[in-house]
C-alpha cells in the first residue's frame, strides 16, 4: 500500500528537477467512473485470489464504500495467512487487506509472518520487489523493519543489478518507510522522472501501464492528467492503483491539482447562451465550501484569433459550489469555434493549487439560419426565353406543380441569412433532392453560392436524363441545409415537379458495372478424349502371337537335336544362360530407350562366360587323356562347339 510519506520523498525531488509550470487538468473522476470502477472491483468478492481481494478492499475504502461480506473476507484472509504454502506476496496482500478493513475479528499469526518477512530483509540476495513486500508487510502489522543500514545496503545492491522503473518506484516507497534514513533515494528521483514519455504535448506517462505510473509518480502532480486519462481500467489492481494515486493527489499538504471541465454542452446559441464549468479536485469534489472566483480570461475565435470576450466573471450555481456559469452570447459572437480560457481562485490564497490558471476549453457558437428569396421555375435549355419562376416562403410548399421536359432547365434560387446578425451566410451543406413519387428513386444536386452569397441551381433535364434513368413522373423537391455551427439545420419540401422524358430512350445504365458484379459464365474444362481401344479378342490374339517365337525356338531345338539333358547345372552355366534373359527383361520393363546396361553388368556376364569356357575346357581335357587328344585339338573342339557364343571371350 502506498503511504503518504512517499509524497515528501518523491515530490521534493520533482521540484528540484522539473520546471515550475502548472499542468492543467481537464478531467476528473466522475460519478459514472466511480460506479464502473466499483463494478470492476466487485469481481474479487468470489474470494479466489488474495491479491484481487486486497485491491478490492483498498479500492472500496478509497471510494468510501462499505466492504460486502466483511466477515467472510476476514475469514479468508486468516486462512491464507495460516496457510503453510503462503509466500511473501500472499502475506503482503493479506496484511494490507487486514489493515485496510481494520475491524476483523481474530488475530493473524504475527510471529510466523514476522519471521518470513524479516528473513527477506536480512537476506543479501533479496530483490527490490521482495524488499518492498517485506518492509510494507511489517509496517502493516506495526512491526520493526530491522536494521535500516543493512536494509539500505541490500536495496542499493539490488538497484545496481536492476534499476528498472518498477524497481525505482518500489525503492521510493521503501525509502518513505525509513524516514530520514531514506534520503538516499533523492538521487534516483531524477533518473525516474526523465524516463517519462510526453504524450500529445499535454501530459506524461511511464512505459509499462497505469500500475507503474501510479507506483512511480505517486505525488508527482505534473502527471495527474496521465493517470486521470486512464480511467478505463479492467482489472482490480488497475482500479485500485487509479483510486489510490488520485486519492494521494487530492489529499496531501504539498499540492492540490485542480480540474476545470465543461459541465454543460460545448455548444451555445441565442436559445442556450450559458456555458457551465466544473471546478473540482481529481475525485470530482469541490475545492472549497466557499464559492471560488472563476473568470473567463478570454474567448478567442479559432482561425483568426479574434477575442470576443475578456475578463468575464462566472456566477456560482446554487446548490453546488463546484459549478459556475457565464453568458457567452452577451457580446453576440459570430458562429464558429472558440477557445475559452478559464482561471479559478479560492477566497483565501492556497499555494497548493496546481492547474487552476489558464485552463483551455473548446466551445462553439451556433447560429440560426433563415431561408429567404426562394424561387423555383423553368427556362429553355438554350435560354432564348426568360425564366418562369415562382416564389415560395419557408416552410410552405409551392401550390402549383412545376413541369419540365428534356428541352428545359429546372431552376432553384435562394438566400441563407444568419438570424443573429441579419447577414447573408453560406453553409457547408446545401443540397436539392428530387425523389420520384412512385419508385422513391432519389437524385441529389449540390447548390453552390455565387459571389453575392446567393445559391442557384440549374438542372438541364435533357443532359441529366440518364441520371434520372429516363424515369418520367412526379418528383418531390426538397431543400437540405446543414452545418456544424447551425442550431436549426433543416429539410424542406419546396415543391412538386413533373418531369417528362422520351419513351423511346434506351434503358437506364445500371448502377453497377455488369463486368464486376454480374455472374460470369461457367468455365467448362475440356479434356482430350482417350484413344479408342481394339476389341478384347483382337488384343488377346496379338498377345498370344508374342509367344510364337518362343514356341518356334523349342521346335527348332527339337529338330536340331539339342542335347538339353547334358546341360551343366553349375552356377556359371546357369548364370551365363540367364544373363541375356535378364538383359532383355531390363530393356523391356526397367530401362528407358536412351539408357543402356551398366558396364559392371556386362563385365559380370563376360566373367560368367569365361568361367563356363574354363569348365568346359577342363572337361574336354579330361576326355583328351582318355582319347589321347592333344591340347590344341581340345581347344579347337571347344571353340568349334561354342563359336557362336564365345567368339568375343579370350581365355
Amino acid at each position: 500500500m502506498i503511504t503518504s510519506g512517499v509524497i515528501c520523498v518523491i515530490f521534493l525531488g520533482i521540484l528540484a528537477t522539473v520546471s515550475d509550470g502548472a499542468t492543467t487538468t481537464v478531467s476528473f473522476l466522475s460519478p459514472a467512473d466511480k460506479i464502473r470502477l466499483k463494478q470492476v472491483l466487485s469481481s474479487a468478492w468470489d474470494l479466489k485470489d488474495v491479491s484481487s481481494v486486497n485491491y478490492a478492499v483498498s479500492g472500496y475504502k478509497l471510494l468510501g464504500e462499505s466492504i460486502p461480506k466483511q466477515q467472510e473476507v476476514c475469514k479468508y484472509l486468516l486462512e491464507r495467512a495460516s496457510d503453510k504454502n503462503a509466500n511473501l506476496e500472499d502475506l503482503f496482500f493479506v496484511t494490507s487487506a487486514w489493515k485496510a478493513i481494520g475491524s476483523c475479528s481474530g488475530a493473524l499469526p504475527i510471529a510466523n509472518i514476522v519471521k518470513i518477512l524479516r528473513d527477506v530483509t536480512e537476506r543479501d540476495t533479496s530483490t527490490v520487489s521482495e524488499l518492498y513486500y517485506a518492509v510494507q508487510g511489517l509496517t502493516n502489522i506495526a512491526q520493526k523493519k530491522g536494521d535500516a543500514t543493512k536494509l539500505i545496503k541490500t536495496l542499493q545492491a539490488a538497484l545496481k543489478k536492476d534499476d528498472s522503473l518498477v524497481n525505482l518506484g518500489y525503492s521510493f516507497l521503501i525509502a518513505a518507510q525509513l524516514g530520514t534514513d531514506g534520503t538516499f533515494a533523492f538521487d534516483r528521483i531524477e533518473d525516474a522522472i526523465v524516463q517519462a514519455d510526453e504524450v500529445d504535448s499535454r501530459f506524461l506517462q511511464f512505459e509499462g501501464g497505469l500500475s507503474i505510473t501510479a507506483l512511480l509518480v505517486n505525488g508527482a502532480y505534473q502527471l495527474a492528467a496521465t493517470v486521470n486519462n486512464r480511467r478505463s481500467v479492467q482489472t482490480t489492481k488497475g482500479a485500485y492503483s487509479l483510486l489510490e494515486v488520485l486519492g494521494t493527489l487530492t489529499k496531501n499538504k504539498f499540492h492540490l491539482p485542480v480540474s476545470i471541465t465543461l459541465a454543460s454542452q460545448a455548444a451555445v446559441s441565442l436559445e442556450q447562451p450559458q456555458v457551465t464549468v466544473k471546478v473540482s479536485d481529481l475525485l470530482g469534489q469541490p475545492l472549497s465550501a466557499v464559492p471560488l472566483t472563476v473568470t473567463a480570461e478570454s474567448a478567442t475565435r479559432v482561425g483568426d484569433d479574434v477575442v470576443v470576450l475578456s475578463k468575464k466573471k462566472f456566477e456560482p450555481v446554487a446548490g453546488d459550489t463546484s459549478l459556475y456559469t457565464v453568458n457567452l452570447m452577451v457580446t453576440k459572437p459570430e458562429r464558429g469555434f472558440y477557445k475559452l480560457t478559464v482561471s479559478a481562485a479560492v477566497p483565501k490564497p492556497d499555494p497548493r493549487l496546481v492547474g487552476n490558471i489558464g485552463a483551455s476549453l473548446a466551445v462553439k457558437v451556433l447560429s440560426s439560419v433563415a431561408v429567404e428569396n426562394v424561387e423555383v421555375g423553368t427556362t429553355d435549355a438554350d435560354q432564348t426565353t426568360q425564366a418562369k419562376l415562382a416564389k415560395v416562403s419557408y416552410p410552405s410548399k409551392l401550390t402549383s406543380v412545376v413541369e419540365a421536359d428534356t428541352l428545359q432547365k429546372l431552376i432553384t434560387k435562394f438566400n441563407l441569412k444568419d438570424k443573429g446578425t441579419g447577414k447573408l451566410m453560406t453553409v457547408h451543406q446545401a443540397f436539392v433532392k428530387l425523389t420520384h413519387r412512385e419508385t422513391k428513386a432519389e437524385i441529389i444536386f449540390v447548390a453552390d453560392a455565387d459571389s453575392t452569397k446567393t445559391y442557384k441551381l440549374d438542372v438541364d433535364i435533357g443532359a441529366k436524363a440518364s441520371e434520372f434513368g429516363y424515369l418520367s413522373g412526379q418528383y418531390s423537391m426538397e431543400l437540405l441545409v446543414g452545418d456544424s455551427v447551425l442550431s436549426n439545420s433543416f429539410s424542406w419540401h419546396v415543391a412538386d415537379v413533373v418531369l417528362k422524358f422520351p419513351e423511346y430512350t434506351s434503358t437506364p445504365t445500371p448502377s453497377k458495372d455488369p463486368y464486376l458484379y454480374a455472374p460470369k459464365p461457367e468455365i467448362q474444362h475440356m479434356f482430350r478424349e482417350p484413344d479408342s481401344r481394339p476389341p478384347v479378342a483382337v488384343s488377346n490374339l496379338f498377345t498370344g502371337l508374342l509367344g510364337v517365337p518362343l514356341l518356334l525356338l523349342f521346335i527348332l531345338w527339337a529338330k536340331l537335336g539339342v542335347n538339353v539333358s547334358n546341360f551343366p547345372l553349375s552356377l556359371s552355366a546357369v548364370g551365363f544362360h540367364s544373363g541375356p534373359g535378364r538383359d532383355l527383361w531390363s530393356v523391356w520393363r526397367v530401362l528407358a530407350p536412351t539408357e543402356h546396361v551398366p558396364d559392371h553388368e556386362v563385365s559380370s556376364s563376360a566373367w560368367r562366360r569365361h568361367l563356363l569356357v574354363r569348365q568346359q575346357a577342363t572337361s574336354w581335357y579330361r576326355a583328351k587323356k582318355k582319347a589321347a587328344l592333344d591340347t590344341d585339338t581340345v581347344i579347337a573342339l571347344i571353340y568349334q562347339h561354342n563359336s557362336r557364343t564365345f567368339h568375343n571371350v579370350t581365355l
